[in-house]
């Protein structure tokens, strides 16, 4: 007796890989009626872990999960343990899982069907669904294994009619992406071929995460992507990215080429206050879109009608990018991986912990550290210098509208205060001391970037407390020579527009900003030379994003050739006593870094306050930041966080990590491979 062909026309595959299985395996394998008892990208939970399953046949005491294994050419040790890990989760849920292979149906195709067979049997259900004499046929498969990833046929090939995503899922052209951006896709692709729902990709400042999630949702989305960004100002980087007319777009205006030749840009609809807001859009232009670009404001509860998660239906997204994903925990943020709960979703962040503490809610498939990213140049280098005064503590007030005074002592009594905005806009620092003797350093190291990055101007920003904090802190600035200005939300849209322009553009006034939490997520100005946080941070991930303003590399053509990434150092000027150094210990461990549990791993080298970091001249006073003193000893002292020779030891580690990677897709199509030295030789000897 045979199969039934039309399965495969009536069982759902997104991909050549799903088909392939369909026709070739299941069809041959159970009678029609095993429809009923299919299901595809079937969503499991074990454990915390999200899965989608590519195929769920539903027995009455038996569940059979079919996990489907195309080609990966990029897949490395990290996705190799995932995906043993989930099929341990998949086991322990009590699922039969059973795993098939492109190659495998393509040339095994007779034992593919029987292995599926003998595990139906088991389920006295689904043993009556198994057709006792298959016909199994001779697949039409490709024998490139790449044409796993390609679309299933049940898609129509006529251009007109197929959708938007599957003419751009073929044009995506990889090559034109950074290093560290290939990686991270193909590590994408990898984990959302094998069921993934919930991703995170923790890439450093300058590694290019917009782009990353453009090429993202081009390479995934099947209907149609959200993009969702916590802010204005990603809202219009990831608009600007989108927008086929804006220069240095993603689509086609990538230093190595367009990201999708010969192929038109998606329909994207951006959907904010700037926009005129959601309430103006209704659901047919939403649908009309490929792409809708939000903030988290904008998504709602879901109860008003007028919320984008009303007007949108569960299936109508299918893929989500969510930038800044160390804010995911907030309740709308949930709700809306909720309300979609079948796409899959991309979580990008610079930062490995979320602004509560707490790791990443999603599998880490792929991280590309700071010192990664200073190592290939596209980070600047970090030098601090700490500042620590005479007195034993800086003594802050406040000034009621009464007239009544309220003094503030020390770090802690600092920290109580950071969520009470009635106290924030009005703290000054008693003393204006400690900030003059601040200033005198930012301002020398002004005058350093200026000398070393002429004709380009070098910016600096400052964070402050509250508002009349902030003004106190420009007020100074100004004294010492620093031409500057304040930026809060309190402002018109006007004001801070202008403030804005004088600070950005090449021919504005201000050498720098003192802003309150105004330019921080998502904001990248690289002529940003200098950082000076004037305030404490509860969190790493706060501390992380302000300093992360300033890292990205220079490449104005007046600097080629002159002054390159490794000559380019990001200066933080820090307030002792402002209870800073616990971050900095953390930014120097993150390169061992557990990221799914935010702890240090065992073997990981000593924190700050317990080793001087290497490079350093060491000295003899206590504290955390052992280094050289830049003045005189106990005021200022200086150092670089990822010197030379650890950036070094990092770039030598992920040379060896990619030869390990090449060596092992060698080996396995080799009969006789040599040993792993002497093919790293060989690579080594062939790019020199």
């Amino acid at each position: 007796m045979t199969g039934h062909p039309g399965l495969a026309q009536v069982l759902p595959s997104e991909s050549f890989l799903e088909y392939a299985f369909v026709r070739w395996v299941l069809t041959p394998a159970a009678h029609p009626a095993i429809v009923d008892r299919v299901r595809a990208q079937a969503p499991l939970d074990v454990g915390g872990h999200c899965y989608r399953l590519d195929y769920l046949v539903a027995g009455d005491r038996l569940q059979v999960a079919v996990e489907l294994d195309g080609f990966a050419a990029h897949s490395g040790r990290e996705a190799f343990t995932r995906d043993r890990l989930r099929q341990n989760d998949l086991t322990a849920a009590g699922h039969a899982v059973v795993r098939f292979s492109y190659d495998s149906i393509r040339t095994n195709t007779a034992r593919c069907v029987a292995q599926l067979q003998a595990v139906m049997a088991r389920d006295p259900a689904l043993a009556l669904l198994v057709i006792a004499h298959p016909l199994v046929e001779t697949p039409a498969m490709d024998p490139d294994p790449r044409a796993a990833f390609g679309p299933s046929p049940r898609i129509s090939t006529v251009a007109g009619d197929r959708d938007y995503f599957t003419l751009a899922r073929e044009a995506v052209d990889v090559r034109t992406l950074r290093e560290c951006q290939k990686q991270a896709l193909a590590a994408l692709k990898d984990f959302y071929a094998v069921g993934g729902t919930k991703a995170a990709c923790v890439m450093s400042v300058g590694a290019g995460k917009t782009a990353l999630g453009v090429a993202a949702l081009l390479a995934v989305t099947r209907r149609r992507a959200l993009v969702v960004t916590p802010g204005n100002v990603i809202r219009g980087t990831f608009d600007t990215a989108l927008d086929h007319w804006a220069v240095g777009n993603a689509l086609y205006g990538l230093h190595g080429g367009p990201l999708i030749p010969g192929c038109q840009p998606p329909s994207v609809l951006t959907v904010d206050r700037d926009a005129g807001g959601v309430r103006k859009v209704d659901r047919q232009k939403l649908l009309a879109a490929d792409v809708i670009v939000t903030n988290f404001h904008s998504l709602g509860s879901g109860q008003d009608p007028d919320d984008l998660l009303a007007k949108l239906a569960p299936d109508d997204v299918d893929f989500i990018v969510v930038d800044e994903a160390h804010i995911a925990a907030a309740e709308s943020y949930q709700r809306l991986f909720a309300h979609f709960a079948s796409a899959r979703v991309v979580l990008m962040s610079a930062c490995f912990t979320r602004l509560d503490g707490k790791p990443i809610d999603a599998e880490v498939v792929y991280r590309y550290r700071l010192i990664d990213s200073i190592a290939d140049g596209n980070a600047k280098n970090l030098r601090v210098h700490r500042f620590t005064p005479d007195s034993a503590a800086t003594t802050y007030e406040l000034v009621w509208p009464d007239g009544r005074r309220e003094e503030i002592n020390g770090r802690d009594e600092l920290l109580a205060i950071l969520k009470d905005e009635r106290k924030l806009s009005r703290i000054t620092a008693r003393s204006t001391e400690p900030i003059r003797q601040v200033m005198r350093v930012v301002k020398r190291l002004l005058d350093q970037q200026r000398d070393l990055l002429f004709p380009v101007k070098p910016r600096v920003l400052f964070a402050a407390m509250g508002r009349q904090h902030a003004e106190q802190i420009a007020r100074l600035a100004n004294e010492h020579g620093i031409t500057c200005d304040v930026l809060h939300h309190s402002m018109t849209d006007a004001a801070i527009a202008k403030v804005r322009e004088r600070f950005e553009s090449d021919a504005g006034d201000l050498d720098g900003i003192v802003q309150l939490k105004m330019l921080g997520q998502g904001y990248d100005f690289p002529p940003i030379c200098l950082v000076v946080p004037m305030r404490p941070y509860g969190s790493f991930s706060e501390f992380y994003q302000f300093i992360g303003r300033g890292i990205r590399i220079l490449s104005h053509p007046s600097l080629q050739g002159r002054v390159g990434p490794q000559q380019q150092f990001l200066d933080i000027v820090l307030h002792a006593e402002l209870g800073l150094d616990d971050h900095l210990d953390t930014l120097y461990a993150e390169n061992d870094m557990d990221p799914a549990t935010g702890t240090v791993a065992d073997d990981a080298p000593e924190p700050i306050g317990t080793a001087p970091l290497p490079g350093s001249r060491g000295g003899d006073e206590t504290g955390r930041m052992d280094a050289f003193v830049l003045f005189e000893r106990g005021e200022i002292t200086s150092r670089v966080v990822h010197d030379s020779e650890r950036v070094e030891t990092r770039r030598a580690e992920r040379e060896r990590e990619a030869l390990a990677q090449r060596y092992a897709l060698y080996a396995a199509g080799t009969h006789s491979p040599v040993s792993f030295e002497q093919y790293a030789d060989v690579v080594r000897a062939l790019h020199d």
